[in-house]
């Protein structure tokens, strides 16, 4: 393993638990208050456990597909990622433009690229910090194209440049790893590996992540 990736390990477990912490954080607290409350204000604190609960297993199947070893050719179809990704999005701020087809269910992008997608997805989620929408196209066997619309949407200028140097063949620095940047990171190296390239473009309030599969 080299440095790059093993740093990239390191962050990418990092961030996912910080995605995770705050479900994780509200079942816990809910807990806490089921008993200290009174039958009249118990279901509330129900309401909470319940909701987190759903969020977190939600966020942790869609993270399954985007960073585990779930999203590897396994048969994971367009249908079936649609749905870990409205599940990931569901309760936010971003919601979701993914229109269904028939052929959906019978249709993957080859060597991992629905991997790649739901990674651009989580990627495309980061650059709506006041939220927006996620427009998500697949052209199989080509690639698939998300982009997010929304106030303020951008792609901090160091992910951006993680993904341009993995696009022309190269290797990041490890040492120009950093949180903002760790998203775009994972989506590059992974491309990189099954032969792909992701292509970004932005204008204002509008950034657009292309996946072009060799």
């Amino acid at each position: 393993m080299s440095a790059f990736d093993l740093k990239l390990a390191e962050m990418l477990a990092s961030r996912l638990c910080h995605d995770l912490i705050n479900p994780v954080g509200a079942i816990a607290i809910g807990v806490e208050l089921l008993s200290e409350l009174d039958d009249t204000t118990r279901k509330d604190a129900l309401d909470l456990v319940a909701s987190s609960a759903d969020r977190a297993t939600k966020r942790i199947s869609f993270f399954r597909v985007a960073y585990g070893f779930a999203g590897h050719d396994e048969g994971q179809s367009v249908q079936q990622v649609r749905g870990f990704a409205e599940g990931f999005l569901a309760g936010g701020k971003v919601a979701l433009d993914w229109p269904a087809r028939p052929e959906d269910a019978a249709t993957a992008l080859p060597r991992s690229g629905l991997k790649v997608l739901s990674g651009l997805i989580a990627l495309a989620a980061e650059s709506l910090p006041r939220g927006g929408t996620l427009a998500v196209a697949v052209d199989a066997p080509a690639g698939g194209r998300v982009v997010a619309t929304g106030t303020g949407a951008r792609i901090e200028a160091v992910a951006e440049a993680v993904l341009s140097a993995f696009a022309a063949g190269t290797a990041p620095d490890p040492a120009s790893l950093e949180p903002r940047s760790v998203g775009a990171a994972y989506v590059g190296r992974l491309a990189q590996a099954i032969g792909a390239k992701v292509v970004t473009e932005a204008s204002t309030d509008r950034v657009g992540f292309t996946l072009k599969l060799a």
